[in-house]
């Protein structure tokens, strides 16, 4: 896979810049068959940085009701997320914004 097909996109919550400030792990969402090889090559050659470890967690799918109580409910699907930690002096290099 190319780099583009393996990373989605970044995840921007609270809790994810606690961990980029606090332990230099950014967090990104991936392609369900993406392994940590991958991942790890995708990250450096995308952002030109030097990856420490890469670590996956797999989201489980969750029904989600529309509308109100008898509306009708939607399967929201899970998501593979990679938490990859980050050379300290390369962190500034990922754009975040």
């Amino acid at each position: 896979m190319k780099n583009h097909e393996v990373i989605k996109k970044i995840v921007l919550t609270e809790d994810s810049y606690e961990l980029i400030q606090g332990a230099d792990t950014v967090v990104f969402q991936v392609v369900d068959g993406a392994n940590k090889i991958q991942i790890r090559n995708a990250v450096e050659n995308a952002f030109g940085v030097r990856v420490k470890s890469v670590n996956t967690l797999k989201t489980a799918s969750k029904l989600k009701t529309v509308r109100g109580r008898f509306a009708q409910r939607v399967r929201r699907p899970g998501v593979k997320k990679a938490f990859v930690k980050i050379q300290k002096e390369d962190i500034a290099k990922i754009p975040l914004i």
